[in-house]
């Protein structure tokens, strides 16, 4: 059986394949420079990709011979909601922000209390002694902060803080959004139309592996952390922690990524300590209360939602996630964390069926002949 591998690096291949680099980088140049005007459209690509089977199964279910309405239906109710969760929970993160800063300013005001070991708190009293709080802890040094820490975001946020330019982004997003959900399927053929012939059965697979990899990531575990950060957000209010619901919703973000939400312990334990501060409780028990949220959450997660949800089958790494993320993210900044799992999963396919498969045809020839 004839084998792409073995066949000899003649001219006419050398070229081909010096082809193929030079265009492989062409697109990545490209995408970079135009990364601000397709940033919009990757994302409403996205966001399309995980709304389509909610627009599918309310078609189905009111029985609507267009999509349209059921489009419309999908975006007014997740807008609505969106609106009211910001209504509802914006005042209350806003005011648990207070409530921090006034525990922090009454735990450095107050010595020995016996909450941090003693060298913490004489390190933590010279540390502050000269510094006022109440002056740090306010809109114009977080935003100082979050410039010196956070300079590539605070850049991204400075160009967008536009009302008018951000409206419009919003605008040509939902756009995107409502046309490419209209001909999803559609403009998913009309892609693979443009392989030539003979290649199409092969790219027409990589799709399909593509898909099963991101329904389990985008939707999958999307879903399971989103029910995972609200259930933190429920635990966290329970036990009285400061920002519960800020803490609730960083450790379900952090859970897109497999085992990411262990990074939000830490802060989660300094949080107890200083409501043990403040309320005069025993360390221990708050303590004890923290850890039981998070056995908890990670019982009903691993035992429940993922089976349930996620199924036998297996995804990416989080090892392979991370480093997709970091790599195409440097490469092409926010649009290529929003590509990066995409392009990944389509490399990594494209491997196993061509590379791999073509390998093991020439093992299985070489072992017929010896």
């Amino acid at each position: 059986m004839n084998s792409k591998f073995s066949k000899p690096f003649t001219f006419d291949r050398v070229v081909r394949l010096t082809i193929g680099t030079i265009i492989t980088i062409f697109i990545l140049l490209t995408l970079k420079y135009l990364q601000d005007v397709l940033l919009p459209f990757f994302i409403a690509w996205l966001l399309a990709y995980i709304i389509y089977p909610m627009v599918i199964f309310v078609q189905k279910k009111l029985k609507v011979r267009y999509r349209t309405p059921s489009i419309l239906i999908v975006l007014t109710t997740i807008i609505g909601a969106i609106a009211t969760a910001t209504a509802i929970f914006i005042p209350r993160i806003i005011s648990e922000f207070f409530k921090l800063k006034d525990i922090i300013i009454k735990y450095t005001s107050t010595k020995n209390s016996g909450i941090f070991p003693q060298s913490w708190e004489n390190f933590l009293q010279s540390f502050l002694k000269d510094i006022n709080i109440s002056e740090i802890v306010n809109y114009d040094s977080i935003s100082s902060l979050v410039k010196d820490i956070f300079p590539h975001a605070w850049k991204i946020l400075s160009s967008s803080i536009s009302v008018t330019m951000g409206a419009i982004m919003a605008i040509i997003v939902l756009l995107y959004l409502f046309f490419i959900l209209k001909d999803y399927h559609k403009i998913t053929k009309e892609m693979i139309s443009f392989v030539p012939s003979r290649h199409r059965a092969f790219a027409f697979d990589l799709t399909k592996d593509m898909e099963r990899s991101m329904n389990q990531y985008f939707r999958g575990q999307s879903l399971i952390a989103f029910i995972v950060g609200i259930m933190f957000c429920i635990g966290f209010s329970i036990i009285g922690m400061p920002l519960a619901i800020v803490m609730g919703l960083l450790i379900g973000a952090l859970n897109l990524i497999p085992y990411m939400q262990t990074l939000g312990i830490p802060p989660a334990i300094l949080l107890m300590l200083l409501h043990v501060a403040e309320t005069g409780g025993s360390v221990w028990n708050n303590l004890i209360a923290l850890a039981a949220v998070f056995v908890i959450v990670q019982i009903i997660q691993d035992g429940y939602l993922v089976p349930k949800i996620m199924g036998k089958t297996t995804g990416l790494n989080p090892a392979f996630i991370l480093l997709s993320l970091s790599i195409w993210g440097y490469v092409l900044g926010v649009l290529g964390m929003i590509i990066a799992l995409p392009a990944t999963t389509l490399i990594i396919s494209y491997y196993k069926r061509f590379v791999l498969s073509e390998q093991e045809v020439i093992n299985d020839n070489t072992t017929s002949y010896t």
